[in-house]
C-alpha cells in the first residue's frame, strides 16, 4: 500500500504548513497516476535555470537570486514545477514593508531536499498586543481549484466564497479554529498557495486573518503565470 512521504520541515514550521504540504503531495501523486497511451507521464517545460558551479541552483526561472542560499539540489523538482513563479523572489522590500512584512525575516520553507513545497515564509512586523503574525507562500503542483476543495472535506475545513482578482479565480479556506486562513490560485500546472497565521491567543477575527492573505496574494497575483 502507497503511503504519503514524510516531509521533514524546519524547527517552527507550522502544522498548517505540513497539511497543506501532504494534500499537494498527495494530488501529485494521483496526476503522476495518470500516463499518456504511448504509456508515458507528461512532463511539465517549466524546469529551471542552468544551477551554479557546485551544481546547486540559486536563482528563480528569470535569473533573480534567492534572498538566502540554498543547499539543496532538489529545492526545484517535478513537484513543483508546474510553474515557473518563485514566490521567495517576487516582492521587492519595499513591497514587502507595505504589507507590513519583514523582508530580512525571509525563510526557506523546504526543509529537506526534495519536497512538495517550494516557497518562503516571513514574519510581519509585531504590532502589541496584537500577537506574531507569519505569511507563507509556497508552490505545488495541482490540477485546480475544485480538486483541492474535494481534498480539503474534513470537519476543520471552510471554504469561503471564491474570489476574482484581475481576473483570476481566488480560492479561500481557513480552519474552524480561526488561527489561519490561505488562499488558491492555480499557476500553469501548480497552485500557489498565501498562508497566513495568527500565533498564539486569543486570536483576532478571522475575517483580519483573511485580510492579510488576500492583500498578499494581490500584490503578488499579476507575478504568477497564468
Amino acid at each position: 500500500m502507497w503511503r504519503p512521504p514524510v516531509l521533514i520541515s524546519r524547527k517552527g514550521l507550522s502544522n498548517r504548513l505540513m497539511i497543506v504540504a501532504y494534500f499537494v503531495t498527495m494530488t501529485f501523486v494521483l496526476m503522476a497516476c495518470g500516463r499518456g497511451p504511448d504509456g508515458s507521464t507528461a512532463q511539465s517545460s517549466h524546469r529551471g535555470t542552468t544551477p551554479s558551479s557546485d551544481g546547486i541552483r540559486q536563482t528563480d526561472s528569470a535569473g533573480k537570486r534567492l534572498p538566502f542560499e540554498t543547499r539543496l539540489k532538489s529545492r526545484w523538482n517535478a513537484r513543483n514545477d508546474g510553474t515557473s513563479y518563485e514566490p521567495c523572489t517576487a516582492l521587492e522590500a519595499s513591497e514587502l514593508m507595505n504589507l507590513g512584512v519583514i523582508p530580512d525575516s525571509v525563510r526557506d520553507v523546504a526543509g529537506t531536499d526534495g519536497q512538495t513545497l517550494r516557497g518562503c515564509r516571513w514574519q510581519y512586523r509585531i504590532v502589541p498586543q496584537s500577537g506574531s503574525w507569519s505569511v507563507s507562500q509556497v508552490v505545488g503542483n495541482s490540477p485546480g481549484l475544485a480538486v483541492d476543495k474535494q481534498s480539503k472535506r474534513s470537519g476543520v475545513d471552510i471554504w469561503m466564497r471564491d474570489l476574482d482578482i484581475q481576473g483570476r479565480t481566488v480560492g479561500v479556506h481557513r480552519l474552524a479554529d480561526g488561527a489561519d486562513c490561505d488562499t488558491y490560485v492555480q499557476s500553469g500546472e501548480a497552485a500557489v498557495n498565501t498562508i497566513v497565521i495568527h500565533h498564539g491567543v486569543p486570536h483576532p477575527p478571522v475575517e483580519e486573518v483573511c485580510e492579510r492573505a488576500i492583500a498578499f496574494t494581490k500584490a503578488t497575483i499579476d507575478k504568477m503565470p497564468r
